[in-house]
């Protein structure tokens, strides 16, 4: 009798492990049946009404609702209630109340009062879905199927096969869905423009908000296990899987950039709040796309010839939109090399003996994997990118060990500050120490975002206590933060340098290690079979020197920034003073728009140039200069005059411009020509061009310059016209000569003047 027994369960055992691949896992209302190739799923009556989440992996998700009309069932898209009380848009757009993805037959003959069974086969391969920023996809369905159905904790994943258009052509994938259960909301806590973190549905807006009162932040759900404890561990810690691809050698780096953020959380008041773990073995491939599976996954194109492409890591994140409760969160770690390498290289070679041999030995390599990783890392928890207190360090603090060692040599890792570049060989500083890694601004927001307020019942109550943590912003200037925008505002908003307090001494220390760049360079590429790495890293330094100049120019019409409440005193954009920003005009006129030759004429050149249209140098020089004029840099230093802190900046600076370009018109270099021609027609153009929208509003256009700047610039042109037609009597170069012929041409228009030579 007992054999029988055991029998009839083994029996039972396989036959429900067939139904259920992935066994032990709860089914919470969605089943899913392929019968011939089509896909019947069965839906409790229970889950009606209900929302869930929909989604597409790697795509996007939507909150949606099935329900019941007389013989139907709807997949409908509903504006989602968030918990502080407001509907947010769908598509971005308020006026859209709903949206039916799909309208099925239930087929009566298998449905009853429990149940009911739909075909949604359309739906996941047909259906004209809008998932993130991109247009629905023209799916070919003979060539696309229904591949499998697994189910996980609250999960149902449809796994299919494909094939959409693609370049006037076509291409299959596998692409995964998935229904999931919605976790009962937690209390939200509320968006303030003083932090970093990001708000509910901000990825949805193809223009997201720098200022808004009215919304959740994006944050993970940790509670302590112990309410009373000052530090305690969680009820549930963040955990991430290694991706199965995940090379064995770089697992450590990977699982140190991510665990650089556990000092954060115990200031916040928890311990062990992050995990890193291998997927469980009897999951397997199961879990690669799924809610339930947080992940850290590897670059595909890695071992793909042309996938050595210098690409960004990135994240994806799945959120309740209700609080802003971030479900599930992937970092993806793009092809990490050659981009980490060269950006390193240029930066610290002579500052880390490794860096003088290609490619970097693996643990340096494995270093600059963890760097990225932990900047991902802070968008996983919610973090944005974005400039912190970039202009606050002090200069002389780049190469004092000590301070590098407790504090970086940036605040945060969110920003794109790179590594330290200032420091010089001399200072013999510690190689891991020239890494940007998680700093004291990192820990401040994981404070805010996540410490519990224990007497706090609702987000209005929590804001007295989180004010006083943005406080300190008032007397540790590295912990603001500033949001990019279209404009750089000064030298806090700048990205790809070391950022500090004194901008061109910073600048000054940094040129002396790229020139040293330079000088390794054709060692570098010694062993190499050609040279591609020589053309790769000289390129990349002529990127880094435009970065550095750029540094520099953003003190003109630059302002320190520190976004504040409305009881907060002070200003929130604060004007460089006028004696730094004549100081920066003075180094970029030395340092930009004279040619550096041992940046534009390496050693090396002959090797890996054949023609003046790859003078990237040149177009640097160029975009710099336009810069300088840039009519929204231009209408700050007017804003500055007009408020009374910087009189006569906007013509003081501009005449200088002006002067230095036009100072030798014998013994200029073809370079300088073409910067004098860049100059002469962005006169032409301000001068002549009608900045007067004649719109309905009548609005001044925003992207032209006032009738002041105008005037300036016809004093100038007339000024320069002058020099140029002294400059035609003297014994010049007839090339010389034409050049300045063309000038005049030009200029014409600007002086009001005609003379006919």
């Amino acid at each position: 009798m007992k054999k029988k027994m055991s029998h009839r369960f083994l029996f039972s055992f396989f036959i429900w492990l067939a139904v259920c691949p992935l066994w032990g896992q709860a089914n919470f209302g969605i089943e899913g049946h392929l019968e011939n190739e089509r896909l019947l799923l069965q839906l409790d009556s229970a889950l009606l009404d209900v929302p869930i989440l929909f989604v597409r992996h790697g795509s996007g998700q939507h909150q949606v609702v099935w329900s019941r009309e007389r013989n139907h069932i709807l997949l409908t898209l509903p504006r989602i209630r968030s918990e502080l009380g407001f509907y947010l848009p769908i598509y971005d757009n308020y006026a859209i109340k709903f949206h039916v993805l799909g309208r099925f037959p239930i087929l009566k003959e298998r449905s009853d009062e429990r149940s009911v069974f739909i075909d949604a086969t359309e739906l996941f391969l047909q259906t004209p879905i809008k998932w993130g920023f991109g247009d629905p996809e023209t799916v070919f369905l003979d060539q696309s199927y229904i591949s499998e159905v697994a189910y996980l904790d609250n999960e149902t994943i449809i796994r299919t096969k494909r094939t959409t258009a693609f370049q006037n052509s076509r291409r299959t994938r596998a692409v995964d869905f998935s229904f999931y259960k919605l976790p009962d909301p937690m209390m939200p806590r509320l968006f303030d423009h003083r932090m970093a973190f990001a708000y509910e549905d901000q990825y949805d807006k193809l223009n997201g908000q720098v200022k808004t009162e009215n919304g959740s932040i994006t944050r993970w759900r940790l509670e302590k296990s112990d309410g009373g404890a000052a530090i305690s561990d969680p009820i549930k810690p963040i955990v991430l899987y290694f991706d199965p691809k995940t090379p064995d050698k770089w697992k450590p780096y990977i699982k140190a950039g991510v665990l650089e953020w556990l000092p954060p959380f115990e200031k916040a008041g928890f311990s062990n709040a992050i995990e890193v773990r291998e997927l469980p073995k009897d999951k397997g491939e199961h879990v690669e796309n799924s809610v339930n599976y947080s992940m850290v996954r590897w670059s595909k194109f890695v071992e793909v010839r042309g996938g050595q492409i210098r690409g960004g890591s990135s994240v994806r994140k799945i959120i309740d939109k209700r609080t802003g409760e971030i479900l599930k969160a992937d970092i993806l770690l793009a092809n990490p090399f050659p981009g980490l390498t060269d950006d390193y290289i240029v930066r610290c070679a002579p500052l880390d003996p490794r860096a003088r041999q290609y490619p970097l030995p693996d643990d340096l390599k494995g270093k600059l994997i963890q760097y990225v990783t932990a900047h991902e890392m802070g968008h996983i928890l919610g973090i944005r990118d974005a400039n912190f207190g970039e202009f606050a360090y002090p200069l002389e603090r780049m190469w004092d060990a000590e301070w590098l060692e407790t504090m970086g040599h940036t605040p945060s890792v969110m920003s794109y500050c790179r590594h330290n570049h200032v420091a010089q060989p001399e200072d013999n500083i510690p190689p891991d120490l020239l890494i940007q890694k998680v700093g004291p601004m990192d820990a401040f927001q994981i404070q805010w975002g996540y410490q519990q307020i224990p007497k706090a019942g609702s987000p209005e109550a929590e804001k007295p206590y989180l004010d006083t943590i943005v406080a300190r912003q008032d007397s540790l200037p590295w912990l603001r933060y500033n949001i990019g925008t279209f404009e750089t505002l000064g030298p806090g908003s700048v990205n790809q340098v070391v950022g500090n307090d004194d901008p061109v001494k910073s600048t000054e220390l940094s040129l002396k290690n790229l020139k040293r760049v330079l000088e390794l360079l054709p060692a570098l590429n010694k062993d190499q079979r050609d040279d591609e790495l020589l053309e790769r890293l000289y390129d990349r330094s002529l990127e880094l020197w435009y970065h550095q100049m750029f540094h520099v120019l953003s003190m003109i019409g630059g302002y320190e920034i520190q976004y504040k409440k409305g009881s907060q005193k002070g200003l929130v954009y604060d004007p460089i003073p006028m004696a730094d920003q004549e100081e920066a005009m003075d180094f970029l006129l030395q340092n930009a728009l004279d040619t550096p030759d041992w940046l534009s004429n390496p050693s090396f050149l002959p090797r890996i140039r054949y023609s003046m249209s790859t003078d990237k140098l040149l177009e640097y020089q160029v975009k710099l200069l336009t810069e300088l004029a840039n009519p929204l840099r231009i209408k700050r230093l007017e804003q500055m005059e007009r408020i009374g802190s910087h009189e006569g900046i906007t013509q003081r600076l501009l005449l200088t411009l002006g002067q230095h370009l036009f100072k030798d018109l014998k013994g200029m270099d073809r370079k300088a020509q073409e910067l004098q021609w860049a100059y002469i027609s962005v006169l032409s153009k301000a001068v002549q061009k009608n900045n007067l929208d004649v719109g309905v509003d009548y609005r001044i256009d925003g992207y032209g310059y006032s009738s002041y700047v105008k005037s300036i610039f016809h004093m100038q042109g007339k000024s320069i016209y002058k020099r140029l037609g002294k400059g035609l009597g003297e014994n010049i170069d007839p090339i010389i000569k034409a050049h300045l012929q063309r000038c005049l041409k030009e200029l014409d228009g600007v002086a009001m003047e005609n003379r006919s030579r």
